[in-house]
């Protein structure tokens, strides 16, 4: 590595973050002209432009390279920062907001699990905000704004930057009202009314259509709902049938009737995803840590969960 690029990493990390020469300044607590200086020194050392105009729109913003170096430099500046502090995250006294994005069927089935761990173990200044999951906002995990998402893996895919790791692996059950009977077959359930649970709203088929499909076969979605909660009120209240993750509807206040599902289905995946550049951090890795212990927990008493009837599919 160039001997000369090293004392100016710290300025190229809040050049690339901030996308501004005047705000990268005021974070490092240097004069413009001099953080100007420093930017005409890494071009020159990285022969990169590193910020260019932005198309569209005023501004400037990071070219890939800058972007690539700058999340390599941002881990090894935490690493470094915390060797030489000797930092270590004390929950019990340390002033930290953790903020978590999920949506409600992510939320009940893990983060409101991990908030109530956090709660346990950590002092009066460490507190959880919950976000509405927006794929739309996954750049916030390189900002800053949020430290965890909580989702499919699917929502994920376009930020392959992201760090992943799977958190609940989960089969689908079919659920009814308390006091109705599950399908007992798959004729009876592909002419049952179902509801379904549709992420970008409106839609009417999922990945439970696509395995009738499979089988030469239909069904009737006869509600479609946004949200997983509302769902299982949904049922509680009329005649339908949802297909559901177990995890959730243990997890949920409301008492169906379960059943095994008369089809073969791919199982439910639920993953954590955070950016890099906390993955060192001692107050990201501690609340990793709560989430991992609670998997395991979940894990352990998952046999434990509600009665699914068998011997009906």
């Amino acid at each position: 590595m160039n001997d000369a690029l090293l004392p100016l990493l710290p300025s190229l990390v809040a050049l690339v973050e901030e996308e501004s020469v005047g705000r990268a300044a005021k974070r490092v607590g240097i004069s413009q002209p001099r953080m100007s200086a420093r930017l005409a020194s890494l071009r020159a050392v990285l022969h990169d432009p590193l910020l260019v105009a932005a198309t569209g729109r005023r501004g400037l913003v990071a070219t890939d390279r800058a972007r690539a170096i700058a999340d390599a430099a941002r881990g090894a500046l935490t690493d470094l920062d915390a060797a030489v502090a000797g930092r270590v995250f004390d929950p019990v006294r340390a002033e930290r907001i953790f903020s978590i994005m999920a949506n409600d069927n992510a939320a009940t089935i893990a983060a409101l699990p991990l908030v109530s761990a956090v709660r346990g173990m950590a002092g009066p200044g460490v507190r959880c905000a919950l976000h509405q999951f927006d794929t739309a906002r996954l750049d916030d995990l390189e900002k800053g704004h949020i430290d965890l998402a909580l989702g499919a893996p699917a929502q994920f895919d376009r930020v392959p930057a992201l760090m992943v790791r799977t958190i609940v692996r989960d089969r689908f059950v079919v659920a009814v009202r308390p006091a109705g009977a599950c399908p007992v077959d798959l004729d009876d359930y592909c002419n049952r009314d179902h509801v379904l649970v549709s992420g970008d709203g409106g839609g009417f088929t999922g990945l439970v259509d696509l395995a009738l499909a499979d089988r030469g076969r239909s069904r009737r979605v006869a509600l479609s709902v946004q949200s997983y909660l509302l769902a299982i009120e949904a049922v509680a209240a009329d005649d339908l049938v949802a297909t559901l993750p177990l995890s959730l509807l243990t997890a949920s206040a409301r008492s169906l009737a379960l059943g095994e599902p008369p089809l073969s289905l791919s199982p439910f995946t639920l993953v954590a995803a955070w950016h890099p550049r906390v993955d060192s951090d001692p107050s990201h890795r501690w609340l990793r840590d709560r989430l991992s212990e609670l998997y395991r927990d979940r894990t352990r008493g998952a046999e434990q969960g509600r009665r699914v009837e068998k011997g009906r599919a």
